[in-house]
């Protein structure tokens, strides 16, 4: 990324910072108005991710077992967990969940999307519970 194509990214692409919360330890949160269905709160740089089955993250040591059940996504039998594993810093890992979420996760973490308009200052909060394919 060159300089003018970083101050750009700044200005207009920069949604979200992590600050401490009140539901959880750190959020994300949104430093100016997120339009409803907007998907640019993180990196679209291409990551990926392994299913674990919550079988092989119980036999697991509980440092790596806390890593994975604190910050990875997950559906009823596998979590999402990053491939660079956790050197790396992504934002997502730092949502934190809600039974009413503001924010949800496309096909496996693959990017998310505000459900509704997410005011500045506002927490983004996802339902860890609930992926939705791009299918739907």
């Amino acid at each position: 990324m060159t300089k003018d194509q970083l101050l750009h990214s700044l200005i207009e692409q920069h949604y979200v910072c992590l600050k401490p919360s009140g539901i959880h330890g750190v959020g994300v949160f949104a430093l100016r108005n997120i339009p409803k269905d907007c998907t640019e709160m993180f990196s679209t740089e291409p990551g990926e991710w392994h299913r674990l089955d919550f079988s092989e993250v119980e036999h697991l040591p509980p440092h790596a077992r806390k890593l994975i059940e604190t910050y990875c996504l997950f559906d009823e039998t596998h979590y999402f967990v990053p491939a660079q594993g956790f050197q790396v810093m992504d934002l997502s890992l730092f949502l934190n969940h809600s039974d009413q979420p503001n924010i949800v996760s496309v096909d496996e973490g693959a990017y998310f999307m505000s459900l509704r308009e997410i005011i500045a200052g506002e927490e983004l909060l996802i339902d860890y519970g609930t992926l939705v394919d791009s299918d739907e």
